[in-house]
């Protein structure tokens, strides 16, 4: 599901993000609008999952090219491929614009650029450039306006798992249902291995519905995460009834491997005790 338009950029041509910004704000429809660079890598911040998620979500990808652009080692390893890869599979749209003269080819060879590519933006007045903005607004739009709510609620959903994930308690559980199913501790015994992992499935569900219900409580909730809390609420508590019934199985089935046991013990003590 994807709702967004991604932007791609090299901080050093920074100074037509200004103009860029003025065509988002003639968008119709609520999109979402991510724009990147590298100056938005910091120490302590989780910008890998960020910028998957924005391009998970991206329903269009613009594309400012430039010598700068290719130059950027960023770009090329976290941004591009992943950008034509979802556009080979048909998944969003890709807009290239040519700000200066450069090795282009890559993309434009493959992709319609919004302008004539062998005139950059950077050779045109601003006649020529308003005339590129405005394709590049109608082409946002027709992108804009095939993103029903389903698909906004869908998107949205993407994010909120993302967030429910990241969060420290649900974390910390997610990390010891993990450590659960390697650890060599429950080598030679599979029931105690699963009895454990269902337990924390429980700790998960319990973890996961708190923080959601936390996030309903937010004031400035926006209706398609509202609706994507709803649905998160339902499917966790579907998830837990699972897990609860699962744990009510093994539980069921220790209790008859004890008796079994108990039987059997008593069994042997009986023969011991009729022996000659």
């Amino acid at each position: 599901m994807r709702d967004g338009i991604f932007v791609s950029y090299s901080h050093a041509d920074r100074a037509l993000l200004g103009q860029l910004q003025q065509v988002f704000q003639r968008l119709q429809g609520a999109v979402r609008i991510e724009v990147w660079d590298d100056t938005r890598i910091v120490p302590g911040s989780r910008w890998q999952g960020e910028i998957k998620e924005a391009l998970d979500t991206a329903a269009a990808a613009v594309l400012l090219l430039s010598p700068a652009f290719f130059r950027s080692d960023f770009i090329a390893t976290h941004e591009l491929p992943d950008v034509l890869a979802a556009a080979a599979r048909g998944e969003l749209v890709v807009l290239p614009l040519v700000l200066a003269p450069c090795a282009h080819d890559a993309v434009t060879a493959i992709y319609q650029c919004v302008h004539d590519p062998a005139v950059p933006l950077d050779s045109l007045d601003d006649a020529g450039r308003h005339a590129v903005w405005q394709r590049l607004l109608a082409s946002l739009n027709d992108v804009a306006a095939s993103i029903d709510h389903e698909t906004h609620v869908g998107a949205e959903s993407v994010r909120l798992g993302n967030d429910v994930a990241a969060s420290a308690d649900v974390a910390h559980v997610l990390d010891k249902i993990a450590r659960a199913s390697v650890d060599p501790a429950f080598d030679g015994n599979e029931a105690m291995r699963e009895n454990t992992r269902v337990f924390l499935e429980g700790q998960r569900c319990q973890a996961v519905a708190t923080w959601l219900m936390v996030e309903m409580k937010r004031p400035d909730l926006m209706p398609f995460r509202s609706k994507a809390v709803i649905r998160m609420l339902e499917q966790v508590g579907r998830e837990q009834e699972v897990a609860l019934g699962r744990a009510t199985g093994l539980t069921q089935e220790f209790a008859n491997q004890a008796l079994a046991m108990l039987q059997e013990a008593k069994g042997s003590g009986s023969g011991r005790g009729g022996a000659p």
